[in-house]
Formats: structure tokens, C-alpha cells, sequence
């Protein structure tokens, strides 16, 4: 665990080597990335495999949302898996080379900021929901397009050559978190405030 001193009542919980900080194309993955009760902690290798430094974040300084840490999957520059992290001072980025590291990453995270038990530890082979912002939002539209298309395809409906309030699922162009709403309504994305149009 590289030259990381514990505080006496800290714990690890999980570790990953192999990471890339920050959210650059050209970073060497040789870092090490520590998840403790109180602590994300990065340790900056050099070359050799000597540490450099060694940077702490904490955990309780991670931004919840809707009962969840503002924790989530996002994607590199060069399409890497990346862990995305919002702390009430900023945000920073990690990247993986595996997907399924960066969900166990999210879901012991969630657990430590909201101390809700039903996310799965990164041992837990359960096939419950990742803590994702947006998952629920995704849910709910989809329900509702296969309730229209349940409508359209019913015996005593009948279809409209203009239909309004076409309701629409999109992408953040900020961070990449689901958005829906009416079509052609302007929105404020919740999780970066991002304004678009759907």
C-alpha cells in the first residue's frame, strides 16, 4: 500500500492499481487508487514504480444527490472506463481498464457517503443496481414509451398525424447523465447544470 500512513480509525475497503488520474490523454496508469472510511486516496508513481506523491480526498466532502453520492461511470478521452467523483470543492476523474473496478468503486462509495446497505460491496456477486445518477429517470421513460407504444398498438386507440408533448431521452453534453423531458423544451441538466435543448 505504497508509504500511505492509516489515521487510527481508518479502515481500507477497497484498492485498485493500474489507475489514470485525471481526465488528460497521456497519463501513465501505474497509480494507485485507496478507498478508506474516510478517504480516497491517491498515490502518484513515477517511472520505476517509486511513490511521487500522495493526494487525500474525503469522503465526507462528496456531494449527495437524491440519497446518492456523486459518484459515477464515465469515459476517458481515449474511451477508458472513468470513475467521476463530485466534491463540494470540485470533481475529479480516474480511470479504469475495467468497467466493473469503476461500478465496485461507485458502489462502495455510495455506501460510505449514504450509509444505505443496499448496494452491493465490492465483494457481492448480487446483481443489484449500480448507484448511477439517472438510473431511476431512465426507468420511469422507459415505462412510460412502452406504455405510448402499448396505447398506439391497442384496438380502441387511435393515432394522431400531429402528435404533442413527445416526451425524449437524451445524453448531458456536460456529463453524460440521462436527461428527459418534452421535446423541443430547454432543461438544466441536475447534476452539472448544463442548459440544453432536447
Amino acid at each position: 500500500m505504497a508509504n500511505y500512513n492509516l489515521q487510527p480509525n481508518e479502515s481500507i475497503i477497497m484498492k485498485s492499481v493500474g489507475v489514470i488520474y485525471g481526465n488528460g490523454l497521456v497519463n501513465s496508469n501505474q497509480d494507485e487508487l485507496i478507498l478508506t472510511n474516510l478517504n480516497i486516496v491517491l498515490v502518484r508513481k513515477g517511472v520505476i514504480g517509486n511513490t511521487k506523491s500522495i493526494q487525500t480526498f474525503p469522503v465526507n466532502q462528496i456531494k449527495k444527490f437524491n440519497g446518492q453520492a456523486q459518484a459515477s461511470l464515465g469515459r476517458t478521452r481515449n474511451l477508458l472506463p472513468q470513475l467521476e467523483v463530485y466534491f463540494k470543492n470540485g470533481q475529479e476523474y480516474f480511470g479504469f481498464m475495467s468497467k466493473s473496478e469503476v461500478v465496485k468503486w461507485i458502489n462502495n462509495i455510495n455506501k460510505l457517503v449514504t450509509g444505505d446497505s443496499e448496494y452491493s460491496d465490492s465483494n457481492s456477486d448480487s446483481k443489484k443496481m449500480m448507484a448511477i445518477p439517472g438510473t431511476e429517470l431512465v426507468a420511469s421513460t422507459l415505462k412510460d414509451t412502452f406504455d405510448t407504444v402499448k396505447g398506439v398498438f391497442s384496438s380502441n386507440s387511435k393515432i394522431s398525424s400531429n402528435p404533442t408533448n413527445v416526451k425524449v431521452t437524451i445524453k448531458c453534453l456536460g456529463c453524460g447523465a440521462p436527461l428527459s423531458g418534452i421535446q423541443g423544451n430547454a432543461i438544466r441538466c441536475k447534476y452539472c447544470d448544463t442548459d440544453q435543448s432536447l
